[in-house]
């Protein structure tokens, strides 16, 4: 009779566990696909040039309080060059992308819902898209002074080639979003 007992309760807490965990995991799912779609549409709308942008899995570290994604541009020649982190030619570190930068506030309501903030917004201030499945248009960027800052230090840096920035961008570039989930630190691929 104890271990029935002992064996309901083990899985009353396995089930709860596993259902918080599959909340939290939609959440940053619904959120990172959000960011992951604002980052791309502004690099392809705004950079000619530009074959493909990819993303990283989602990295949640919580030894070091983030949650990320790692955008890759591609040139036509087929370079590789990585947005954020560091371009140590010139000793720039550019931030990430996700907690605690991209993102105003990603969390629960106290119902449970969804909460989404992202950062930036057509308008530059942050912008609710709780709601949202796909990046609405009042969260489109105009402009954003760090992935521009960070291209160009790319660019400075030989990581890309032939890419400039243009109105009409690169319309034909392939965009790879990607909102798997991984913990701990981001692999080698992506930096």
């Amino acid at each position: 009779m104890i271990g029935i007992l002992f064996l309901v309760i083990a899985l009353g807490i396995g089930g709860k566990f596993y259902m918080d965990r599959k909340k939290v995991d939609d959440l940053y799912r619904h959120g990172f696909s959000l960011l992951e779609e604002q980052i791309a549409t502004y690099i392809v709308e705004h950079y000619a040039g530009v074959s493909k942008v990819e993303f990283s899995p989602i990295y949640v570290d919580w030894s070091i309080d983030t949650i990320e994604t790692v955008p890759v541009i591609y040139d036509q020649s087929g370079n590789r060059a990585i947005l954020g982190g560091n371009i140590r030619s010139q000793n720039i570190v550019f931030s990430g992308f996700g907690v605690p930068t991209g993102f105003y506030s990603l969390g629960f309501d106290h119902s449970g819902k969804h909460i989404i903030y992202l950062d930036a917004s057509k308008d530059g201030g942050e912008i609710d898209v709780s709601n949202s499945t796909v990046l609405p248009e009042a969260a489109r960027l105009e402009k954003s002074r760090d992935i521009d800052d960070n291209i160009d230090a790319l660019i400075a840096d030989c990581q890309l080639t032939a890419i400039y920035k243009q109105d009409g961008g690169s319309p034909n570039a392939e965009i790879v979003y990607n909102v798997e989930i991984i913990q701990g630190e981001v692999d080698d691929k992506w930096q």
